[in-house]
């Protein structure tokens, strides 16, 4: 609507103009080489805009003939890019699908009709890479490092191909190069990290880890549980070269960026008993406890105080577990301990309380067997007990998070995929303690007495045995 009343009011503009100008009062004489041309003001004005139309018309006439060739230039230039760009688009493709010979086919006619932009010297490089060639594919990257705007790109592949090649020193080298060009880059601040750290840098990979960590490169709990894990593997390390106090520094530092870190815990708690800190390594103990009761805790508990005898570290680790006194591995604590302390009893009543319907594991299987080798001398039963720990369900240790792969200690590295802050306390892959009726468990095993016959579990009156082979 506003359209049309806006053209109606320009159409009424231009009519008025012209109306005034034909009824204009006054003519105009001309007088040119003895000629002389009288017309009126409005025909004049009519004859001026004629001329410079047909002026114009022919100065855009001649423009198009003058440019003609640098027009037929450009869209053959134009025509060459799409088809470049095509082929560019393929051979991306084809190196995706892993067509080696394909890949390197689009990269030679990329590489002719665009004239070595960054993508195709990229493409060049992933299809030699992908026909094994990794001379050429290195040479690919590095003519990249020869212009401004592909250097970047040339030292990513060099990094990624040295960490392939396992040439950490040399993707070290480029990546620190990397950073320099793009400081603040996710990949570059990660990766600077875990080389620095794999080849012991320290200072560097901490600098990096924080950088991570501030431009969001890292979630938070994962930066936080990697700085954790960096303090103490460099506690570890201080430890072994016997700087006891600068190790349990580092492995506090480590505990106050992850409370609940319980490899820190275990190595704090080491460290104060071996410089003579009892105090505070039961406060570092009690509190892991708190969080997750563990066996490695206990016994760290009960090497406290290695002078006492059995009996008082009962009270100990009755101590240790009262926040958790129902939990499964509170009761095995103090099955252990009795166990020490010749208390049969209290192991059978322990080891009873913490099953509950589950199928004995393989670390209870073996507390069994030396109960009964320590109790009633009983080999056979003993060497029961030990066949049946082979199947019994698996217990908990150090697994790694990336692999798989299981381990009897906490290390900063998997032992199998090298991966970083990647082992923690949890059950092995596909394991599970299988949970049976209790008259199974009833009618499959008893107790045996001095003499071998079987015998209520726990001493007379006792309604439930526990489990023996």
């Amino acid at each position: 609507m506003w359209r049309v009343l806006w053209y109606c009011l320009k159409l009424a503009i231009l009519v008025g103009v012209a109306v005034t100008l034909a009824t204009y009062p006054g003519d105009v004489t001309i007088e040119w080489l003895g000629h002389e041309v009288t017309m009126s003001t409005g025909i004049l004005v009519l004859l001026v805009v004629v001329i410079a139309v047909i002026v114009a018309y022919l100065y855009r006439y001649w423009r198009t003939v003058y440019g003609a060739p640098g027009a037929f230039g450009r869209f053959w230039d134009n025509n060459r890019k799409s088809r470049g760009y095509k082929a560019l688009s393929k051979g991306m493709v084809a190196v995706a699908a892993g067509d080696a010979a394909e890949a390197n086919r689009l990269a030679r006619k990329a590489d002719g009709l665009l004239q070595e932009p960054p993508l195709t010297l990229l493409l060049s490089a992933q299809a030699a890479q992908l026909n094994g060639d990794d001379q050429a594919a290195k040479r690919y990257f590095e003519s990249m490092l020869e212009k401004e705007e592909t250097r970047f790109l040339g030292l990513r592949g060099l990094v990624l191909q040295a960490l392939r090649d396992g040439e950490d020193e040399a993707a070290l080298d480029y990546v620190r190069r990397a950073h320099a060009i793009k400081p603040n880059a996710p990949w570059v601040l990660t990766t600077l990290f875990e080389l620095s750290e794999r080849t012991g840098d320290m200072e560097t990979a901490e600098k990096a880890l924080a950088s991570a960590a501030k431009a969001k490169a890292l979630p938070a709990p994962e930066a936080g549980s990697k700085r954790a894990a960096l303090y103490l593997e460099q506690a570890l390390s201080a430890e072994r070269e016997r700087k006891r106090d600068f190790a349990l520094g580092l492995a506090r530092k480590a505990l106050k960026q992850k409370p609940d870190m319980l490899a820190a815990s275990l190595v704090a708690a080491r460290l104060a008993t071996a410089l003579g800190r009892q105090r505070e390594a039961q406060r570092i103990l009690e509190k892991a406890w708190a969080l997750r009761p563990q066996p490695d805790l206990a016994k760290a508990y009960l090497a406290v105080r290695p002078d006492l005898k059995p009996i008082d570290q009962i009270k100990r680790i009755k101590k240790l577990t009262a926040d958790k006194a129902y939990h499964p591995e509170s009761y095995l604590a103090q099955a252990e301990t009795s166990l020490e302390a010749e208390l049969w009893g209290e192991v059978r009543r322990n080891v009873d309380a913490a099953l509950g319907e589950a199928v004995p594991s393989a670390r209870v299987c073996r507390l069994m067997a030396r109960l009964e080798e320590a109790e009633h001398g009983n080999t056979e039963a003993a060497r029961r007990w030990l066949e049946r720990a082979a199947t019994a369900p698996q217990d908990p240790t150090w697994v790694c998070a990336s692999c798989g792969a299981l381990s009897n200690e906490w290390t900063a590295h998997c032992g199998a995929c090298e991966s970083f802050d990647s082992l923690a306390w949890g059950l092995p892959p596909g394991a599970a303690l299988a949970v049976v009726e209790s008259e199974v468990i009833d009618a499959e095993v008893v107790e045996t007495g001095p003499t071998g016959e079987a015998e209520p579990a726990g001493g007379k009156g006792a309604e439930r045995t526990v489990p023996a082979t």
